[in-house]
């Protein structure tokens, strides 16, 4: 009877023993389980975040700003051509036009002649490229002008006409008479935030001793006809 009692006793004791150290290891197993839940959670709310930064990179880069078309035209010489008077000179401190007179015509017409082929140009090689019979919203800047000058705003429609550009919808959205043009160029990337769904937009400058005769003050001497270095080139960009 007391040896009944005693296996008893001791199958009891065991089965304790292994109960709880089951329990152990069950809770054990069930931590190990949790922290590795855990740890995967982790892991993919990373991935997740990674993934989603990705996509708002890539969404930046499709949405970043394309230049479509560049006109550049100063003095006689347009486009590349500029580019490769600067490799010829070879020279950062020295102008790629010549410094005496006598290398420039002395007729006015023929200054004025050069500052209209330089809107064309200007024009055509940038809002050519523009998708046709779509309103594109122009910035235009000019040198400073008297209350009474349109200023750069008229430099939108004749820089059109002058291209020639019958299928291009320009339309005047801001215009600023200045000798800097940073403030212009802000306005324009402030525009593209302000109205992102906007595909398109135009910028275009002038400048120049012809454009500034034609803006100075009524009553004060204008240009002449007489062989001169001029003091600003007739520069058009777009």
């Amino acid at each position: 009877m007391e040896l009944r009692d005693i296996n008893s006793i001791t199958r009891w004791g065991v089965a304790a023993v292994l109960g709880i150290t089951l329990f152990a290891y069950s809770g054990h197993w069930w931590g190990k389980a949790v922290a590795h839940e855990k740890a995967e959670l982790v892991a993919y709310k990373s991935k997740v975040m990674s993934q989603a930064s990705e996509q708002q990179e890539a969404q930046k880069r499709n949405y970043s700003l394309e230049i479509r078309g560049t006109g550049i035209t100063v003095h006689d010489w347009h486009q590349s051509s500029i580019w490769r008077e600067i490799v010829a000179k070879n020279n950062n401190f020295v102008s790629i036009y010549p410094s005496s007179p006598k290398e420039y015509d002395s007729g006015l017409s023929s200054r004025e002649i050069t500052r209209s082929i330089n809107t064309r140009v200007a024009f055509q090689h940038s809002a050519g490229e523009s998708v046709a019979y779509w309103p594109v919203p122009t910035f235009a800047i000019a040198p400073p002008k008297q209350a009474s000058d349109i200023g750069a705003a008229e430099n939108i429609m004749s820089g059109r006409n002058a291209a020639t550009l019958g299928v291009t919808l320009v339309l005047w959205q801001d215009a600023e008479n200045t000798t800097h043009a940073q403030k212009m160029i802000e306005r324009l990337f402030r525009f593209f935030d302000e109205n992102p769904k906007v595909p398109e937009a135009l910028i275009v400058s002038e400048d120049g001793d012809v454009t500034r005769n034609g803006l100075r003050v009524a009553g004060t001497p204008g240009l002449q006809n007489a062989q001169v270095v001029p003091t600003v080139f007739e520069s058009m960009t777009g």
